[in-house]
């Protein structure tokens, strides 16, 4: 039997899936980092050596029955990465074997369209909007990181809501409920008692950007504070879709935008605002929280090397995983 292995690898765990060509699972296992950024070359070698024996060890010649392996890895996104992660899978497979190596971003928008083109937005702890043309020519816009980047993300979210917190305690800003909601999540009394247990948390950026889960309590609440805050997240990430679409995509045909992350987690929030952003744009856009894995996503980008097209009945097999 032939199969596939599709990849998707973060900075802190890594999801392998091995499937036929049929999309029928057979095997779906986790490993650690293998982000190329976050771990050495020899940690890489080693996690995909691991990978590669257990999966000879829990289906027998499994690996001389691999035609393709699909590896979406986070920090993938410089061909050097990308170059280096792809040796290392090659190094412990037979050369017949044929590697791809994108960035994980490619996965999540697979997810969504099917192996079509489009755009992903990635909006969790970070965030980065991703495109694939009709071409398969890349595009991205974002992802510079939290320092100087990462507009509608969680962090960028958090960020917002603890300043607006702030800003109201200095005078400066309108009264808001999320204060309350603040300081009764970090049992706190004051922003200095705040700011205390934000600087010297083990991970601040995590801190802050899990504040946006408290964020949009206040907005569910009817916060206006909030409400302004929530249209000012959705126009940035408006902003980064359409400036993608227009360098990535040339024709006025309908665009898929693939919605990925914690901010899209509850789909009556920011999804509408996003619609009404793109109410009188040039072009149709249809807004898609995607029902697949994103591993599944690199299943479907192993099958697509394959020159194998993506029916319906390969993606009810992937939505089983």
């Amino acid at each position: 039997m032939e199969y596939v292995i599709g990849i998707d690898g973060g900075g802190t765990k890594t999801q392998v899936v091995l499937t036929d060509m049929e999309g029928r699972v057979v095997s779906h296992t986790q490993y650690g980092s293998t982000n190329p950024n976050a771990v050495s070359k020899s940690e890489l070698i080693d996690t995909f050596q691991t990978i590669f024996h257990d999966l000879q060890q829990s289906v027998p010649d499994v690996v001389r029955n691999v035609s393709t392996i699909f590896a979406g890895i986070s920090g993938a996104g410089s061909q050097q990465s990308a170059s280096l992660v792809t040796e290392v899978i090659q190094s412990t497979l037979p050369s017949d074997v044929k590697v791809k190596v994108e960035p994980d971003s490619v996965n999540a928008l697979y997810a969504g369209t099917y192996g079509k083109p489009g755009i992903v937005q990635i909006s969790g702890t970070g965030s980065i909007t991703f495109g694939v043309n009709e071409n398969n020519q890349h595009g991205r816009v974002g992802g510079w990181g939290y320092l100087l980047g990462d507009e509608g993300s969680g962090y960028d979210l958090g960020r917002k809501g603890i300043m607006a917190v702030l800003q109201h305690e200095d005078g400066r800003g309108p009264s808001t409920m999320l204060k309350d909601i603040l300081f009764s999540y970090f049992q706190v009394t004051s922003g200095r008692e705040l700011i205390d247990q934000i600087y010297h948390s083990r991970a601040p950026r995590m801190t802050i950007a899990q504040v946006s889960k408290l964020v949009f309590q206040a907005y569910e609440a009817g916060d206006a504070v909030v409400a302004t805050m929530m249209q000012h997240v959705a126009k940035e990430i408006s902003h980064s879709i359409k400036t993608l679409d227009q360098k990535l995509f040339t024709t006025n045909n309908e665009l898929e935008v693939i919605l990925c992350g914690g901010l899209f987690s509850n789909r009556m929030i920011l999804p509408p605002l996003l619609e009404l952003e793109f109410k009188s744009y040039s072009k149709p856009v249809s807004f898609i929280l995607p029902e697949l894995l994103p591993v599944a996503g690199s299943i479907i980008g192993a099958l697509l090397e394959n020159k194998q097209t993506i029916s319906t009945s390969i993606i009810d097999n992937l939505r089983k995983m």
